[in-house]
């Protein structure tokens, strides 16, 4: 956070998070005091673009699945239920895919291997984004989507959506190490050292989760429009 040292003339930064260095203060000032509409067009566009990548990677899996419904951002609520929505419809095919009988997706200590390797690739995101947000002066417990909660990262839950399809891919295509831990371990660490295609460009997965946050600010701070990470068909093929 942020306040103005009259005596000094200048912003006298600090942060919640202890290991937090730098603060923007301009970001979180803005991010702060949101507007409805601009918190609905920031929320649309992290969670819009995580339906369609996961689409985008279930029709790797069928190519006749049926077309991705059209999602509208006019309401938060309603972006809300449309995600829910699209949530069971793509877990239950994800599952299918991973030929496993599980139809239901489990988030907290979950017993089964397949959502338990999912949870553990999602945590390998969660850290990574931390740390790119905290490089870029912003607090991760001030989010859009989630709210504010005591030791959550709201903010970093709400970045992380379009990511998600990465973890599932990388899973799918180790499924028989599955039940290794340090297998995966290894396999989801070079999955942030992989190339991926973001705004036309091949970089590394972690350096797309530094742009993508850059972006972000400059949406908060300068009204550009936000450039979340969009999966590509090659990168979901290969």
């Amino acid at each position: 956070m942020a306040r103005w040292e009259k005596s000094v003339s200048k912003w006298r930064t600090f942060s919640l998070a202890p290991r937090a260095r730098y603060v923007n203060p301009e970001a979180l000032w803005h991010l702060c005091r949101l507007t409805e509409r601009k918190a609905t067009v920031l929320a649309s566009d992290l969670l819009v673009t995580k339906v369609r990548n996961q689409h985008a990677m279930l029709r790797v899996f069928d190519p006749f699945i049926e077309d991705l419904p059209k999602l509208a951002d006019n309401s938060f609520s309603r972006i809300l239920r449309l995600e829910a929505k699209y949530a069971r419809f793509f877990w239950a095919r994800y599952f299918g895919a991973a030929s496993q009988d599980l139809f239901e997706r489990e988030k907290r200590h979950a017993p089964g291997p397949l959502n338990a390797a999912l949870n553990y690739g999602y945590g390998f995101l969660y850290h990574a984004l931390e740390w790119q947000a905290l490089a870029c002066g912003l607090e991760p417990g001030v989010g859009i989507i989630h709210k504010l909660r005591r030791n959550r990262p709201s903010l970093i839950c709400d970045l992380i959506e379009p990511f998600r399809c990465c973890v599932e891919l990388t899973l799918v295509r180790h499924m028989e190490e599955m039940q290794d831990k340090a297998a995966m371990a290894a396999r989801f660490a070079a999955m942030l050292e992989e190339k991926w295609r973001y705004q036309g460009h091949s970089f590394r997965l972690r350096s797309i989760l530094r742009l993508s946050i850059e972006s972000f600010v400059r949406a908060l701070c300068k009204d550009e429009r936000f450039k979340p990470f969009e999966l590509h068909p090659r990168d979901a093929c290969t």
